[in-house]
């Protein structure tokens, strides 16, 4: 389980996670919560940054030690610049998926004594991972998102934020961030339009959802991300995962996210992603 957090801005991107992670019982529910698993790479020398939630690893080996081996075989040559973010992250999707369908679904099958494409899509095990950067000569940064098994076509990869598109993006449990920003819950704003539909014995109209939708959005809270500088843009990633870290750590269930929190960003000037933590 994880919380990340990306914010693209115009001077680059940051992107934050928790280190919490989770392992299943064999009888179901959770055995163990580590607090110390990383969840934030670098990749190679270039000026792209990877953070992943979901499976905290695949087989016996963690996330990261597959990142490692992404650089090392570089595939297509995609880890050696000039390239692109979107090529990096097709190999990614790619690689991943491999692993994926290699070492995850043989096992799931054998657990669970069925055929992979009879599960339910929200019972099958998840990978996530949220690439931001740059492309090789570009001086606007993006964001994307894998979700492995689902994306499993070329190019099916998700782009959340495009060069030029500022502004944060959450990703996994984040239901304590959609709170504070928005101002509400999504479940229960569904759960109040379907009791008063009951009432009434018609749903709402399309006009009347815009209107629903309009008087709520009046309580977003707005962030001007097009003039926020970098160090600010670090502070508010920082902020909203230590936001749900703190959540879990006092709410009721399993601190499904906790540990420390890992900050990583790169920025226009060319330098390699770093991870501040």
């Amino acid at each position: 389980m994880t919380v990340a957090v990306s914010c693209n801005l115009s001077d680059g991107v940051i992107l934050g996670v928790d280190s919490a992670v989770t392992v299943p019982s064999p009888r179901g529910g959770i055995a163990k919560v580590y607090e110390n698993a990383e969840k934030l790479f670098q990749l190679a020398d270039r000026t792209i940054g990877i953070s992943c939630f979901g499976l905290g690893g695949l087989g016996a080996r963690s996330i990261g030690s597959y990142v490692r081996e992404f650089e090392i075989q570089n595939p297509n040559n995609i880890v050696t610049p000039p390239s692109t973010v979107r090529g990096t992250v097709e190999e990614l999707r790619s690689f991943f998926l491999q692993q994926y369908q290699n070492l995850v679904i043989p096992e799931v099958e054998r657990q669970r004594s069925v055929r992979f494409e009879e599960i339910p899509d929200e019972q099958k095990p998840v990978l996530g991972l949220v690439i931001g950067g740059f492309s090789s000569d570009e001086f606007l940064s993006e964001v994307w998102e894998i979700i492995i098994p689902f994306n499993s076509t070329p190019n099916s990869a998700k782009l959340c934020r495009d060069k030029g598109s500022f502004g944060g993006n959450w990703f996994s449990l984040f239901a304590p961030i959609a709170r504070y920003v928005k101002g509400f819950d999504r479940n229960l704003i569904q759960e109040l339009k379907e009791y008063f539909k009951r009432i009434r014995g018609t749903d709402f109209t399309a006009a009347e959802n815009l209107q629903i939708s309009n008087i709520l959005k009046k309580y977003e809270y707005g962030i001007p991300f097009a003039a926020m500088p970098i160090e600010e843009g670090v502070a508010h990633v920082r902020f909203l995962v230590d936001m749900v870290v703190n959540h879990h750590r006092f709410a009721i269930g399993a601190p499904v996210v906790g540990g420390r929190t890992q900050i990583g960003l790169v920025t226009y000037k060319g330098k390699k992603f770093r991870i501040l933590d």
